[in-house]
């Protein structure tokens, strides 16, 4: 497949964050806890929202791991975020900064929402060192082309490298499957919100890649890894 063919994946760089902040809002503006959260019925208005909330986030997780660009034709088409062993939650500067976002342009009930989601999402987390994937997206009009299916594996080579677990959250059903393929398996299952969550855990796997290669390379990624 062409799209395959010409498909490249490197580290993202500070100055593109906000760009890949609007590719996050499109290519998550339908999932079922974003429609509930920000409650906005128009797509491309909630999709904007979420391009605006997704700002923070994406700055703050840049410090605290890794954000991988899937890039086509010099265009960015995906988007792939992780958070080190050690550093998957925001801290309380970081959540400070997410405020705003959460608050302009939402309905009243948008920040409490965003909280308490977070808040069900958080005491989940695993006690043991741990990658954190997400947010994952991909540009809509490229989905299902295998775009998702090169970030995780990507991901997966990082994980795989440093020989520790993998965490994740979804509410799509259809991705639990996906990620299964790449040995993640469901350790509980709850509604958060009313939106039925899958939380998932992929063992550690030791290979004999080094984490960060000369060069800048991290897992075969071109960039330079920040924060490591």
């Amino acid at each position: 497949m062409a799209t395959r063919h010409a498909l490249g994946l490197r580290l993202l760089r500070t100055s593109e964050l906000e760009d890949a902040a609007q590719l996050v809002g499109r290519g998550m503006r339908d999932n079922p806890s974003n429609i509930r959260v920000f409650r906005i019925p128009d797509g491309e208005h909630r999709s904007i929202a979420m391009g605006r909330f997704f700002v923070p986030v994406l700055k703050g997780l840049f410090q605290r791991g890794l954000v991988l660009g899937a890039i086509l034709s010099n265009r960015l088409v995906g988007a792939c975020g992780m958070a080190r062993p050690g550093f998957c939650q925001p801290n309380t500067i970081e959540k400070t900064k997410i405020l705003p976002a959460a608050v302009i342009g939402n309905p009243i009930t948008t920040p409490l929402l965003i909280l308490n989601w977070a808040k069900e999402w958080a005491r989940r987390d695993p006690s043991e060192p741990h990658w954190h994937l997400g947010p994952v997206a991909v540009e809509p009009s490229l989905q299902g082309q295998g775009i998702g299916t090169a970030m995780l594996k990507a991901f997966c080579a990082v994980v795989d490298s440093t020989g520790t677990h993998a965490y994740l959250e979804t509410d799509r059903n259809e991705n639990v499957r996906l990620y299964q393929r790449f040995g993640f398996r469901v350790v509980e299952s709850v509604e958060v919100l009313g939106v039925p969550n899958w939380f998932m855990s992929r063992a550690a796997t030791k290979t004999s890649d080094q984490a960060v290669r000369p060069g800048g390379q991290l897992g075969g990624i071109q960039g330079d890894p920040p924060g490591i």
